[in-house]
């Protein structure tokens, strides 16, 4: 379990709960991430360097493991197609963060957006979209949260989709660099810049102190939390762990601590997201198949937190 680091305790205080309501309860949590000595990449790597991928179940929002094809490719080995036993919304289906294999599926879906400090910016220099922070009217007047984690590679890699690798180091170079979303957030709210990318749990503060959040024109950059299972689970057990711990009320928790998107089709739709018709930025898979992660590594490592 590689989740959302700012929800991290209130989801392992709801797995805890639900294992002591089952009789037969088979499952042994590992968790990753923030905080955690190794990141769910870090994990697969050093798993792969031996057999293969060790987890029985998957739940991450550690991306790479899913968009690196070096590390995808071998969910192809020992993973089942999980389509039909997981249920996806009109608005995630739409999109393209449904895996084309079937190997793995969206539980729920982080957006990433914009709040905006009104008190630093005339009415008429608001952004409106991630374009518009590449003028250079905005270098150095916007932060973001980090180049080492799930949020800021998913913004990386959705700007390098659409506008290309130059754009990219543009950004990073006009950034403010924050080691993590909440101090992107903090610049933003104390004034040190007029505008932050931040996931929506943000977003819920607009309208205090002068803060306005904005649904950039692309779409919001969306953080998926996939989901993989090997072929060896047998089915019975894998509807109790959907049941148990994937099901609409776990995702409806997380939907009203965070203003995430649910994937549940009878999971209600946060009306920010609603008023902007859910509309999500993912990179098509097939962009993932020639991208290159090592040059990718390489260049955040160029660009170090303030």
């Amino acid at each position: 379990w590689n989740n959302i680091c700012l929800l991290s305790n209130m989801e392992e205080a709801f797995i805890k709960s639900q294992s002591t309501k089952y009789n037969y309860y088979p499952f042994d949590f590992q968790y990753y991430g923030l905080g955690r000595p190794y990141s769910m990449t870090e994990k697969v790597k050093e798993d792969l360097k031996t057999d293969e991928i060790k987890g029985d179940i998957i739940v991450s929002t550690d991306l790479d493991v899913f968009q690196d094809r070096s590390l995808a490719k071998h969910f192809e080995e020992s993973f089942q197609k999980t389509s039909s036993l997981l249920p996806i919304n009109e608005f995630v289906l739409k999109t393209n963060i449904p895996n084309t294999s079937n190997y793995f599926h969206p539980f729920i879906t982080i957006p990433l957006v914009m709040v905006i400090n009104t008190k630093l910016l005339k009415e008429s220099e608001i952004p409106t979209s991630f374009e518009d922070l590449l003028h250079p009217n905005f270098k150095g007047r916007y932060a973001f949260g980090g180049v080492h984690n799930s949020a800021g590679r998913s913004l990386l890699k959705s700007l390098w989709y659409l506008y290309g690798s130059n754009a990219v180091e543009s950004f990073l170079s006009g950034a403010v660099i924050t080691s993590m979303p909440a101090q992107a957030f903090q610049r933003v709210m104390t004034g040190q810049v007029p505008v932050a990318i931040v996931p929506t749990i943000f977003a819920l503060r607009r309208g205090i102190q002068g803060l306005k959040a904005c649904w950039p024109r692309e779409g919001a950059v969306a953080i998926p939390s996939y989901v993989a299972v090997k072929s060896k689970v047998a089915t019975e057990d894998f509807k109790l762990f959907l049941e148990s711990i994937l099901g609409i009320d776990h995702q409806i928790q997380l939907k009203n601590a965070g203003d995430i998107i649910p994937s549940h089709p009878d999971a209600p739709i946060s009306s920010f997201a609603l008023e902007n018709d859910c509309s999500l930025l993912y990179p098509k898979w097939e962009f993932f198949d020639t991208f290159d992660h090592e040059m990718f590594y390489h260049l955040c490592k160029d660009y170090r937190p303030f």
